[in-house]
């Protein structure tokens, strides 16, 4: 039987002008993707995302706007095979802050325009729960309006 892990992450977006950005950043395996992590014991999955994403690219003014989706997989680590679930934040960055971003776990972090981020991401079902993201932020976005 599988060992299982979960984690947490965000699909952090910032106002740039009239549009938004969002935050992406290059892991060990130097593709493109989110902050995430392990969740601590005592956490919950919403702290675990920010605190991820305070470790990973040093953003501390953050806002978790909603749910943006989980995904489940399979991985082996040493030959030992582990179930993990990771579940995704939409979360804004407040302000301007600039990244400080940990290079001992992650290679890069950048903004990127949204069509840009759509077509950067790599891993299976990244596109869709950016996409879905990217709705959830515009919705939140014209309420408060």
């Amino acid at each position: 039987m599988a060992k299982r892990e979960f984690s947490a992450g965000g699909i952090v977006v910032r106002k740039k002008g009239r549009g938004f950005e969002i935050l992406l950043i290059k892991d060990a395996y130097g593709r493109w993707s989110w902050p995430k992590g392990h969740i601590d014991q005592g956490e919950s999955s919403p702290q675990a995302a920010l605190r991820e994403i305070r470790e990973e690219v040093g953003l501390k003014n953050l806002e978790v706007l909603g749910k943006a989706g989980r995904s489940n997989y399979f991985f082996r680590l040493k030959g030992e095979l582990i179930f993990k679930t990771a579940f995704f934040f939409l979360v804004e960055a407040l302000g301007q802050e600039k990244l400080h971003v940990q290079i001992d776990e992650i290679k890069l972090a950048r903004w990127f325009k949204p069509q840009e981020a759509l077509k950067s991401v790599y891993y299976k079902g990244a596109k869709e729960m950016l996409k879905q993201a990217i709705n959830l932020y515009q919705e939140v976005k014209e309420k408060k309006v």
